[in-house]
């Protein structure tokens, strides 16, 4: 049986660890106001870039630009899994690991390759531990910003481009609210953009192609910036999440421990009281 002092000790420790939780969850919640304000600011743009790429797209031939042509019989696949470097975070970054998981399981006899370029030092782990390829590893960022987005999507496409891959899945997650949040599994390359006849005709100055040649770099760019804010808020919201729960747990486990104290004491008092009482008897029954 556990002594007071063992009791006590433990409420001691879990108070502490449920300060630095609710430390934690504070400092999430902080960063998600201000990954929200991020994310808002990038939704609207990225919309708009998707509605122009389907009306551009659907005025041009399949042939103008590389990445619109869609190879026969793709055999080698990347999927540019985002995830991130810290954990804490419940299930957000095994939620991700699980898809990359599941997928080279379930297609590793259908394509000769299947490839991962991780951004985040758990999913890299995570891979490490069950020997799937990584072809790219992306760890330490500090902060999502306009040159890594950039810099990552040159990557991703000069891989496709350069023949090492037919296909590239772009695998991230989705941020819907502070409690829910979801892995989105997309076709990155090459572009498929649902070609539309509705609106105008456009006049292009210089040109159709040099127009084309323009865009889509940046669209693509734009894709990957704004994966990367979908997972850093959904990141932010997680962990606050998670933090909240743990806190909550922290609490139920004092109060059950804080019941077992008071049990306990008041057994020792009780067993003291009797000692007394039987060490009275004992002096007046002699």
């Amino acid at each position: 049986m556990a002594t007071l002092r063992d009791v006590k000790r433990k409420i001691n420790s879990i108070r502490s660890t449920q300060t630095i939780t609710r430390t934690m969850r504070m400092i999430s919640a902080s960063k998600l106001r201000r990954a929200q304000e991020e994310l808002e600011k990038i939704t609207a743009y990225a919309l708009r870039m998707e509605e122009l790429l389907k009306r551009v797209a659907s005025r041009v031939p399949e042939h103008s630009h590389p990445l619109f042509l869609e190879r026969v019989e793709p055999k080698k696949v990347l999927l540019f899994a985002i995830a991130s470097d810290r954990g804490l975070s419940g299930a957000f970054n095994l939620n991700v690991a699980n898809t990359v998981e599941r997928f080279v399981q379930e297609n590793r006899a259908r394509y000769e390759r299947i490839g991962v370029y991780v951004v985040g030092r758990k999913i890299r782990d995570y891979l490490r531990r069950r020997s799937t390829e990584t072809t790219r590893e992306w760890i330490d960022l500090k902060t999502v910003g306009s040159e890594v987005a950039g810099e990552m999507a040159r990557e991703v496409t000069d891989l496709y481009l350069g023949g090492e891959f037919d296909k590239v899945y772009l695998i991230y997650t989705q941020f819907h609210s502070a409690i829910n949040q979801k892995v989105m599994f997309e076709e990155f390359l090459p572009l498929k953009p649902a070609r539309t006849d509705e609106g105008p005709d456009y006049l292009y100055e210089p040109d159709t192609q040099s127009i084309i040649d323009r865009f889509i770099p940046r669209y693509l760019f734009t894709k990957v910036y704004f994966a990367l804010v979908e997972s850093q808020t959904s990141e932010h919201a997680s962990r606050m999440a998670a933090m909240e729960n743990a806190t909550s747990n922290c609490g139920e486990m004092i109060d059950h421990l804080t019941l077992v104290y008071n049990k306990t004491r008041q057994q020792s008092i009780t067993n003291e009281m009797m000692d007394i009482v039987g060490g009275a008897e004992a002096l007046q029954s002699t």
